[in-house]
């Protein structure tokens, strides 16, 4: 039974080994980045079972497991815990973080992200220290020459206009089929719960 004192939130469900990795720390990125608040806990159950576990335990019906091999699955909780809502392998930071966003987009009814092999979201520059007050960097396509090729903003100044025009660009590099997909499975979902 789920406490429904707790505010809803998307729960991560680790592997203990898990906790201390940047994995995790980029998949708390991403829910963040969409506004869906999160929470976790540990558990040494199998990935599968560990998402299926997590979206029960989550108000809002999401959640995501880590472990099994830098694993990485998003589940809802009326998906069978063998056909998850997405899996994956994770082989780069930045895919973590785009497999939290996409939680969160299956939370709120949109279309996934498509985990892409090269980084085109932002990431700190190479140069730069883990402070709050550090440029970010955001990758090009053709890294031809460092400096024209890329574009250091100061994150304080980044104002809303900036904000919406990489909204935009998001919005574009996603294929028809993965919002295919995405839109299937969330008419299976109602499909489900209208017949509960």
């Amino acid at each position: 039974m789920v406490d429904q004192s707790n505010r809803p939130s998307v729960y991560i469900g680790l592997q203990k080994k898990y906790e201390s990795n940047h994995l995790f720390d980029n998949i708390c990125y991403g829910l963040e980045e969409e506004g869906i608040p999160f929470d976790y806990y540990f558990s040494e159950a199998n990935v599968n079972q560990l998402a299926l576990d997590a979206a029960q335990k989550s108000r809002l019906g999401v959640g995501i497991a880590l472990g099994d091999e830098s694993q990485i699955v998003i589940q809802h909780k009326k998906m069978n815990v063998n056909n998850p809502f997405f899996k994956k392998k994770i082989d780069k930071y930045f895919q973590a973080k785009i497999m939290g966003s996409n939680a969160a987009r299956l939370v709120k009814g949109i279309p996934i992200k498509e985990i892409t092999q090269e980084d085109d979201y932002y990431t700190l520059s190479e140069n730069e220290d883990n402070t709050h007050n550090n440029p970010v960097t955001k990758n090009t396509e053709n890294n031809t020459t460092k400096d024209a090729e890329k574009k250091t903003v100061d994150s304080n100044s980044v104002n809303k206009a900036e904000l919406d025009s990489k909204d935009g660009i998001d919005s574009n590099h996603e294929s028809d089929a993965v919002k295919e997909i995405t839109q299937l499975v969330m008419e299976a979902l109602k499909n489900i719960e209208n017949s509960n």
